[in-house]
């Protein structure tokens, strides 16, 4: 079924398939960082207010995510890839019809996040490859612990995520044998980030703790981890944003933004990145 719909929607795009992934996977980052904001500012202390709620800021991140799964879904060359997406998408979008569907929109977005790492594995490096199942891996725990309602895996499940955000990297460096100058300067943007992480959570620990918990979900995770994870991320986006590989970036930015994937609104963005990520990496 989703060949034959690959195969009506793709000549209507007359080649810009890649064109309307690109865009969605865009809008879709926007969104997730949005209502990652959104988050900090109603939890800030002095809070006054602001036009958009955090619940209705979250529905519309997600809505948009859903929609930018289906988008490339409908439009990559690969089959698998686009069965992948679709389970994500859709069962995403039921999520946010019914409360009953969220064990299964659970299933199907480890499910279908596991079909595209699988599929794109087959052209990855040896260390992109383990960034990616390290991705999936933070996925699946992150759901049990939260939907699946294993609550005892949650602070491994914040490890797991946070150390996967770390290795985002591995998507972004063009030849780790030979380092560009990109490459060097993002390494040296993600020096800085773990820097000042540690630094202001060694500092104001009560603070770190409030905007890791409220903003990415991070429960029962020491410090180092959360500073290799602000690092790793920044290295990759970085590195993406001076090479212009802007698909790229977007990924980061979906992963980061989601945080631990415990709740389908933070496992949504958080595989759509993974697949982002793996995709890119396996086309590069």
């Amino acid at each position: 079924m989703t060949a034959a719909l690959q195969q009506r929607i793709r000549p209507l795009l007359h080649g810009g398939s890649h064109s309307l992934a690109n865009l969605a996977v865009g809008a879709a980052a926007v969104a997730v960082a949005a209502r990652y904001l959104a988050v900090l500012f109603v939890n800030a202390p002095g809070y006054a207010g602001v036009p958009v709620s955090p619940g209705l800021a979250t529905g519309v991140s997600t809505a948009v995510v859903a929609a930018a799964a289906i988008a490339v879904a409908v439009t990559d060359a690969d089959p698998l890839t686009g069965i992948g997406l679709l389970f994500v998408g859709v069962f995403g979008l039921l999520s946010l019809v019914s409360s009953a569907a969220a064990l299964p929109a659970a299933a199907a977005i480890v499910l279908g996040t596991a079909t595209v790492a699988a599929v794109a594995g087959r052209r990855l490096d040896l260390v992109s490859a383990a960034a990616v199942a390290l991705l999936v891996a933070a996925l699946s725990i992150g759901l049990a612990s939260g939907v699946g309602g294993w609550t005892g895996l949650r602070p491994p499940a914040s490890t797991v995520a946070l150390l996967g955000i770390a290795s985002t990297p591995a998507f972004a460096a063009t030849d780790w044998r030979s380092l560009s100058t990109a490459d060097w300067g993002a390494v040296i943007g993600g020096l800085a980030a773990f820097a000042v992480v540690f630094g202001v959570g060694r500092a104001v620990p009560f603070v770190t703790g409030a905007v890791t918990l409220t903003g990415t979900g991070v429960v029962g995770t020491s410090l180092p981890v959360v500073a290799l994870a602000a690092a790793g991320a920044v290295t990759a986006a970085s590195a993406a944003s001076r090479t212009r590989r802007w698909p790229l970036l977007a990924g980061v930015a979906l992963v980061a933004f989601a945080g631990v994937p415990a709740s389908l609104p933070r496992a949504l963005p958080f595989a759509l990145g993974v697949a982002v990520l793996a995709a890119q990496e396996g086309q590069r």
